[in-house]
């Protein structure tokens, strides 16, 4: 399996007009896609000017054949027509000629190969609206990758799947080095994913799995005055991400 993150500006006024581009256009397209699982788009909750779709794909080979057959392109070209035809719609209403369309912009592509999937059964049942994401990044000792790999397996994915709340969970690698992991959950609710962190079991996990981190955060902590010699879930990057809309998509029954 294969993870897509496209990550797309938006502002306060316009985010729900992309939303409903995503609907009408995207999962659509995507849905005749060989390939593509699962198709959701995510709102930031602190980043408010940006706004990210997120795909699984049956392989990374799959993903890349989207982007080189035109669909990708082509599903751009549109979203940034239906900007130009609104702005100019807004500017005549106006009156004002100075208002312009946003200026075109290639959005940012990551792509991370699933090595851990755990309970995706959760992401097809039912509506995903609603859902919460939480994404920890990691840098990771590439030597011990593959450990890393075998204990997040073993122990953590059946550990989170037991958390109230927690749906799934995937770890996904850095495409060019394996230097870069994310830990990919999702959750009922964001309330369900900050009392998991609240009640240390997050603290917990981490330390599980700290031991293949990069030296960079024993660098970090032998400087910190904290006098703690493990890594927390405080000193990683987390970030969180409300599911507005998306699916699973039917094609994935042939795959």
């Amino acid at each position: 399996m294969f993870m897509r993150f496209v990550h797309l500006k938006v502002t306060e006024d316009t985010f729900w007009e992309v939303r409903n581009f995503y609907e009408e256009k995207v999962i659509p397209t995507l849905q005749a896609t060989e390939g593509c699982l699962f198709a959701s788009l995510l709102q930031p909750t602190v980043e408010m000017e940006e706004c990210v779709s997120m795909t699984i794909w049956a392989s990374q080979e799959h993903a890349e054949a989207y982007e080189a057959s035109g669909a990708y392109d082509r599903l751009l070209d549109e979203g940034d027509e239906a900007a130009a035809e609104r702005t100019e719609w807004g500017a005549k209403l106006t009156g004002d000629r100075i208002n312009a369309p946003p200026p075109i912009y290639d959005p940012e592509v990551e792509g991370f190969p699933v090595e851990i999937a755990g309970d995706t059964a959760a992401l097809e049942a039912g509506d995903s609206r609603r859902l919460y994401l939480r994404i920890v990044a990691v840098r990771v000792d590439p030597v011990r990758f593959q450990e890393l790999r075998q204990r997040y397996d073993r122990e953590l994915v059946p550990a989170l799947l037991k958390t109230p709340g927690c749906r799934a969970a995937f770890l996904v690698e850095g495409i060019k080095a394996r230097t870069r992991a994310l830990s990919v959950t999702v959750w009922d609710s964001e309330e369900d994913a900050v009392r998991y962190e609240l009640s240390g079991r997050f603290d917990e996990l981490v330390g599980k799995i700290s031991e293949f981190f990069s030296g960079l955060y024993q660098w970090r902590l032998s400087l910190s005055s904290s006098g703690s010699d493990r890594v927390s879930g405080s000193e990683l990057e987390v970030s969180g991400y409300n599911i507005v809309t998306g699916r699973r998509l039917e094609n994935s029954d042939d795959q």
